[in-house]
């Protein structure tokens, strides 16, 4: 039932690895001998894979083997949870620290078995020197051992982190650019611990509404937050009751005497259509700033800069509704607003726009090491893909640079594929990696959106290793890693000219067809075994596609649903002719681009699929390789918005 190898392995050299063998074998008798004869049939792999857990029963073996584990490995992490005053929080630690543990032994176990059966691979996915390292007994040893002791080390700092009192486990800050601000590397975003978008139903308007496990979640992810130095809280008026909940916290950490209003840096967002009018713009921000309950505002931001009609409602508005960016000129010479800026999903040639205006004092953008999400692809330069050069611009004109979903529209890391964990492990997981590499391209500030305290550990952690001499060494080695693969996997021309010539849905005038993301997807896929999260990105394609109205124009069509700005473009179209579309693509390029359309198209337009089954195809049923599945998921509750 339990694995031969593991047992065999109990008195191995490998200590962390024996310790979690040890820890899944002794949950393993437990659950043997008290399950039926089909629960114990379903054997070890499935069983203890991270994405079976997801019920409470499954939750308390995971946290029995996270307990097992760190009673050797890290039992002062262990002592510190158990008598922790958040248990739902010690709770939480627990089951991210079991599935870990899991998603590292099934892999090895599965990829050893794998390789001694003599099973193909699935073609691909790996370059011929990591094909002869992936299954062999030794080597996944000896890395299922080193990744473990990577989880040792940040258990060991989380036990520092819970405990310091003397500002040495704190996240570190940076000049943010021309704001002056000292910015902490890590922010807390404010879209996942509320109790509603307030996009259906009865809308959450007033403090008697808010439910009292929500707020004091909330206020716990405060408290968390302030530990570790991270003070920086980002919202948005778009964020349902995130605003009015905010607010009600802040009352009670300053009466408690938590905080200070000065020591802390309060950001909102607010958005802008073609009906909004200066003097109504100002007004809904001072509504914002009275919600809070601050007085004032650090920062600003224009929510959703998507498009060349949002830039034009800021800078050219007409006489009778007035230029919107007036209504922070003014609200900033009142000394409600500090300083101004704005957040954007839009194609990069309108960031390049908005960031020369010189009229922005720090950007929120996407940008991240597999892509720039939704402006992946674009690019003014040959050069310079989605918006690298949008980083650099940001640089030369000093502004404070803000990282959009570093962790989710940066690739899912919080639930990487085996193969992104594979490309990283030993020396970084996909999290850290993410963060490490952000930071040393020049961005100022990620976002963690936090929808319980537990969330920002990883983070923070990686905050306060960013500057030591072994983390930059660490983010050296997996890059090469990285690059190195770049040029077997794709090809080191491909690798660099993918991009060119490839329309997104900007310059896709009939039908909004966003190629440069769709093939950016297929690199993503082929490079890091993505594919749950493509197949999220896909399907807001999948979706604009299906609402496309010919008859329509193409401004008519981008506006005539509420968030095409913001997850823009439409999928591939199989029966289309794509000849005037791809007509500035390289003629090397183009038999490659359009077997990309195809290939993103096949695995990700299936919305029953999932990386963990069974995909559709027809009537044929094709298995997802197991490094395109995911690894763990490291949210074991449901947010609450998302209830």
């Amino acid at each position: 039932m339990v694995m031969d190898r593991a047992k065999s392995l109990l008195l191995s050299e490998s200590a962390f690895y024996a310790a979690a063998v040890s820890s899944v074998v002794d949950q393993e008798k437990h659950y043997s001998s008290s399950s039926s004869t089909d629960n114990r049939r379903a054997g070890f792999a499935r069983r203890y894979s991270s994405f079976d857990l997801s019920t409470t029963t499954h939750n308390e073996n995971v946290i029995n083997v996270a307990k097992s584990f760190l009673s050797t490995s890290c039992p002062e992490l262990l002592t510190i949870l158990e008598s922790h005053s958040d248990q739902k929080s010690a709770k939480d630690r627990l089951i991210k620290i079991g599935r870990n543990i899991n998603a590292t032994l099934r892999y090895s176990h599965e990829a050893t078995e794998r390789f001694e059966s003599g099973e193909e691979l699935f073609p691909g996915i790996w370059t011929e020197d990591e094909a002869e390292e992936v299954g062999n007994e030794v080597d996944r040893k000896m890395k299922s051992d080193g990744s473990l002791q990577l989880l040792v080390q940040e258990c060991t700092n989380l036990a520092k982190m819970l405990t310091s009192s003397d500002g040495t486990m704190k996240c570190p800050t940076v000049r943010y650019g021309r704001t002056e601000i000292q910015m902490p590397i890590v922010s807390l975003g404010c879209m996942r611990f509320q109790q509603t978008w307030n996009r259906g139903g009865k809308p959450v308007k007033s403090a008697d509404q808010i439910e009292k496990e929500c707020q004091e979640n909330l206020v716990n992810i405060l408290k968390h937050s302030l530990h570790c130095g991270v003070n920086h809280i980002e919202t948005a008026q778009g964020y349902g009751c995130s605003e009015l909940q905010i607010g009600m916290a802040l009352k009670q950490l300053f009466d408690e005497g938590v905080c200070k209003r000065e020591d802390l840096i309060i950001q909102t967002k607010g958005g802008i259509s073609s009906s909004t009018k200066k003097s109504d713009y100002k007004s809904s921000i001072l509504q914002q700033i009275e919600r809070l309950g601050v007085g004032y505002l650090d920062l600003f931001s224009v929510h959703g800069l998507n498009t060349e009609d949002h830039y034009n409602w800021l800078f050219d508005h007409g006489e009778e509704k007035g230029n919107l960016i007036d209504a922070l000129k003014e609200l900033r010479a009142e000394g409600k607003i500090r300083h101004i800026g704005f957040s954007t999903h839009a194609p990069a040639h309108i960031i390049k726009k908005a960031i020369e205006s010189d009229v922005f004092d720090y950007l929120n953008l996407h940008y991240h090491f597999m892509g720039s999400y939704t402006a992946s692809g674009d690019g003014t330069d040959a050069q310079l893909e989605g918006n690298t050069e949008n980083i650099r611009l940001a640089k030369k004109h000093d502004m404070g640079i803000f990282i959009i979903s570093p962790y989710d529209k940066g690739g899912r890391l919080y639930a990487p594929s085996n193969l992104a964990r594979e490309i990283m492990l030993p020396d970084l997981e996909p999290m850290e990696y993410g963060s490490l590499w952000l930071w040393d391209k020049g961005a100022h500030t990620i976002v963690c959106g936090a929808a319980r305290p537990s969330d920002l550990d990883q983070p923070v952690l990686a905050a306060i290793r960013s500057s030591t001499d072994k983390a930059k060494e660490d983010l050296a080695v997996v890059s090469r890693r990285i690059k190195e693969r770049e040029e077997q996997i794709l090809g080191k021309d491909w690798a660099e000219s993918w991009h060119v010539g490839l329309p997104n849905y900007s310059q896709s005038e009939q039908r909004g067809f966003q190629i440069g993301n769709i093939v950016w997807l297929y690199n993503t896929i082929l490079m890091y075994g993505m594919l749950d999260f493509a197949k999220d990105r896909y399907g807001t394609l999948t979706g604009n596609a299906k609402r496309w109205d010919s008859n329509k124009t193409w401004k008519e069509n981008v506006f005539a649903n509420p968030g095409f700005n913001w997850m823009p473009g439409c999928a591939y179209d199989e029966a289309y002719d794509y000849a005037s579309e791809l007509k500035d693509v390289p003629e090397q390029n183009l038999p490659r681009v359009l077997e990309a359309m195809d290939f993103v198209h096949k695995w990700c337009a299936a919305k029953e699929s999932t990386s963990n089954d069974e995909k559709k195809e027809g009537d044929e049923a094709v298995t997802i390789p197991l490094e395109y599945q995911t690894a763990y998921d490291m949210r074991p509750w449901t947010a609450f918005p998302e209830r």
